[in-house]
């Protein structure tokens, strides 16, 4: 068992590579699974692209079927219902390597999390009983219903109404964007209840007076299901109200908080699809007589990808096993158990910061690997006839749902002043304790010099924290959301270059080669965005912006993105492994 640790935490202590768990430590049944999962999707799902592509119909039913037969719907599942019960590592394991077809992906993360955990979480013995099993094994799907037309990002104004009646529950309102509509069979619903109070309900498809819309004609992800559900009159009995009355917005924010931690591992393994699908183009493109591979600009676009690819990476496993800590706990406690409920919402809140910067920063590497895989295409990655294509119109999307990149901007920095002074941790006292490293000269080792890096990415995230809080206090997020912006950008610098560093000393070989060239850009790329977010944050705040600014460190950037690309190539993608 793992020791607790509270949230954020790294924005003031550094950690020690014995404490961050990374992919060299899975054990070999876990990575039966993963190849389990990477089988499935390079085997039995990628063959059938063209028909995903057309929507057939009953195709990404049948696939969520088979998923279900490999354990995948039941993997966050307690053991008393029929599932799995997981690490978060290992979940993130298998949803990352079907990342390659995310629409599939997409229905199991739909499937398996949005509408599996609010039922983990919040459900009663008797509903768990009843719907955990069949969700479970894939003999049903379930969906999660929560925007509408007009409330996307702003979930409360929502317009769907219960209102009480003999045995149960009314109701009416409409819900738009329903990932699996199509094939649902039980529906997590989320109403307002007497017109005010935030409440959950389960509804089965067959219910009367439920109403699928047509299938949203979207630029990509066609062979998920997305449609408009309507519930006209519908009788909910009372044993289907989820969680407590007025209190849903436990269920829709913890349920969103995981999925947003699965949906950084799902951009994880897309984007080394397309690292993947671009190098082997690259390869093989021949332009003046020779492959495109040995041009210097697409080198430096394979090792950027494979940079940010290696950050992303070593935060989300990182996060997963300090998540897990909280979880595991509960694996021992009865279903019955008084206190089960309170202590899910404590496991699935508490690392709600780390899971909206994971959110947020890996979607947007997923589109950096989309984009420039069609940019190492040219002309040919603008074709459907190339698979770069569908990758680069699935990696939209991803930035907008779940919470938009900016509002899980807003919800990391707001996280910091919730742990501030919920959990007591002492940003302020410590942004001016470190505030004296900033400027400091570099060791001439790299690693010593990464290690001093890092301390000063720590000083300058904690600074612009510091004086943003001075200035707006708890209104930062509502009076400026440039600077609450900016300091989450700056965080994942401190985040990445850090999780990093605790990994190196577990990679052997070639390996530990590639990854200290990643981390060498990756900390020269931060440099330059934490020097530019300080100054943009000071400014902004009416602060004297002159400051120390973190010294470049003097890496040869292009001799090190040529010698890492080498890496790339000769592994046909991501040099890890």
């Amino acid at each position: 068992m793992t020791t607790k640790q509270r949230s954020s935490v790294f924005m003031i202590e550094p950690a020690s590579p014995n404490d961050v768990f990374t992919p060299e430590d899975f054990d070999s049944e876990t990575r039966v699974m993963g190849k389990a999962a990477d089988d499935f999707v390079r085997n039995e799902v990628l063959p059938l692209l063209p028909e995903i592509e057309q929507a057939k119909e009953g195709v990404m039913r049948e696939l969520d079927r088979k998923m279900g037969a490999l354990g995948f719907t039941a993997v966050e599942v307690p053991t008393h219902y029929g599932g799995l019960d997981l690490p978060k590592t290992t979940v993130a394991l298998i949803v990352e390597k079907l990342g390659p077809e995310p629409a599939t992906c997409l229905t199991l993360q739909a499937h398996a999390g949005l509408a599996i955990l609010p039922l983990v979480l919040e459900g009663t013995p008797d509903q768990k009983e009843r719907y955990l099993p069949k969700l479970a094994t894939g003999e049903w799907c379930g969906s999660f219903c929560l925007s509408e037309t007009g409330s996307g990002s702003d979930a409360l104004a929502m317009k769907t109404r219960a209102i009480p009646t003999d045995g149960g529950y009314l109701l009416n309102g409409e819900k738009m964007w329903v990932t699996n509509a199509g094939f649902a069979d039980l529906f997590t619903v989320f109403a307002k209840l007497n017109g005010e109070q935030f409440t959950a309900f389960l509804v089965e498809r067959t219910a009367p007076g439920v109403n699928l819309g047509r299938e949203e004609h979207k630029i990509g992800l066609h062979g998920s299901s997305t449609r408009r559900v309507a519930f006209e009159n519908v009788f909910v009995p009372a044993q289907n109200l989820l969680g407590e009355v007025g209190k849903a917005h436990y269920i829709a924010l913890n349920t969103l908080n995981l999925g947003r931690f699965k949906m950084a591992a799902s951009a994880l393994g897309t984007g080394k699809y397309a690292l993947e699908i671009a190098t082997r183009y690259a390869k093989d493109r021949q332009q003046f007589g020779q492959p495109i591979a040995n041009f210097g600009l697409i080198r430096a676009k394979l090792a950027r990808m494979a940079t940010h690819l290696f950050a992303l990476e070593s935060m989300l496993y990182r996060t997963g096993h300090l998540m897990q800590a909280w979880f595991e706990p509960i694996h021992d406690l009865p279903p019955d158990h008084p206190e089960l409920h309170l202590r899910y919402r404590e496991a699935a809140s508490e690392y709600a910061g780390e899971c909206a910067l994971l959110k947020f920063y890996g979607t947007e590497v997923q589109y950096l690997c989309a984009d420039e895989g069609v940019q190492i295409h040219g002309g040919y990655g603008y074709t459907e006839d190339f698979p770069i294509a569908k990758i680069f119109r699935e990696s939209r999307v991803p930035r907008i749902y779940e919470g938009t990149n900016e509002i899980n901007r807003l919800n990391f920095t707001q996280h910091l002043i919730r742990q501030m002074q919920r959990a007591g941790l002492p940003l302020l006292e410590e942004a001016r304790t470190q505030a004296s490293k900033l400027g400091a000269p570099l060791p001439s080792e790299v690693r010593p010099m990464l290690h001093t890096l890092t301390e000063q990415f720590r000083a300058a995230t904690l600074m612009a924290f510091q004086k943003a809080w001075e200035a707006y206090g708890d209104h930062l997020r509502e009076q400026r959301q440039e600077v609450a912006a900016a300091i989450a950008d700056m965080a994942v610098y401190l985040y990445g270059l850090e999780s990093i560093l605790a990994r190196l000393p577990k990679l052997q070989g070639v390996h530990a080669e590639a990854g200290e060239w990643m981390a060498m850009l990756f900390a020269r790329e931060g440099v330059v965005q934490l020097n530019e977010k300080l100054n943009l944050v000071l400014s902004a705040l009416g602060t004297d912006a002159a400051h120390p600014a973190i010294p470049m460190p003097p890496f040869n950037a292009i001799e090190i993105a040529h010698r890492l690309a080498e890496h790339v190539l000769r592994r046909d993608g991501y040099p890890i492994a």
